[in-house]
């Protein structure tokens, strides 16, 4: 089993800042028990990071979170429309992920198992709070840059504001697969690897929530 690295102390204290956390060492001083000290280069693939820190190189799991931290807040924002509920879920995954790791069949894609993990969590929020039965009205808009005034500025956000607040009223499954295909960019095989579902279905659940997202705007817009 891999060594405990620092920063898993945040599963008591999940918004704080992992990048912080989750630096490489600098020198041997700071290793943590069990752990090497040669410092992972950030482009190194997935694969060999996660090797390191199966290896007892738990520290090297910062190259991980600094990789895909923000897809994943991205991600738990437009499932939970809410910055700091998103923030707790990805912090929970990372911790899940880190304690878990042994457990990804195929470190080659990484990136998928995080974003299975991280859905499952967001699913968890919202069970909680009963989000799928909120209206547009109820899904607070995203508030707008503070760096211009000008009138494109404002009517540029306000559809943006639209546009977040029909994406949050979706179903979860929908929303999800919206996300996946259309703001992450993912591919069908990916997006199956991170959902468990299978392809048609997900390719019926974007097609669905782009009907869903067209028929809100055309009633809020009219």
């Amino acid at each position: 089993m891999h060594s405990r690295a620092p920063w898993t102390a945040l599963v008591s204290a999940p918004r704080r800042s992992w990048l912080l956390r989750g630096k490489p060492l600098e020198n041997r001083d700071e290793a943590p028990p069990g752990g090497v000290t040669e410092v992972v280069n950030d482009g190194a693939p997935d694969i060999e990071v996660v090797a390191r820190v199966l290896g007892g190189d738990g520290e090297a799991f910062g190259i991980l979170i600094r990789r895909y931290e923000p897809g994943l807040l991205r991600f738990a924002t437009r499932m939970l429309g809410n910055p700091d509920a998103a923030a707790d879920a990805v912090a929970e995954s990372l911790v899940r992920a880190y304690r878990h790791l042994a457990q990804c069949r195929d470190p080659g894609r990484l990136r998928s198992w995080l974003y299975r993990i991280t859905g499952n969590r967001c699913r968890s929020h919202l069970a909680r709070r009963h989000s799928n039965d909120i209206s547009l009205s109820d899904v607070p808009a995203p508030a707008l840059a503070d760096s211009s005034d000008t009138w494109a500025v404002l009517e540029r956000g306000e559809q943006v504001a639209l546009v977040e607040r029909a994406l949050a009223a979706l179903p979860a499954e929908k929303r999800e697969a919206f996300v996946l295909k259309h703001v992450e960019g993912m591919s069908y095989e990916e997006m199956a690897a991170a959902t468990g579902a299978r392809i048609p279905t997900l390719k019926m659940r974007v097609h669905r929530a782009r009907e869903a997202l067209l028929a809100a705007l055309e009633e809020v817009v009219r």
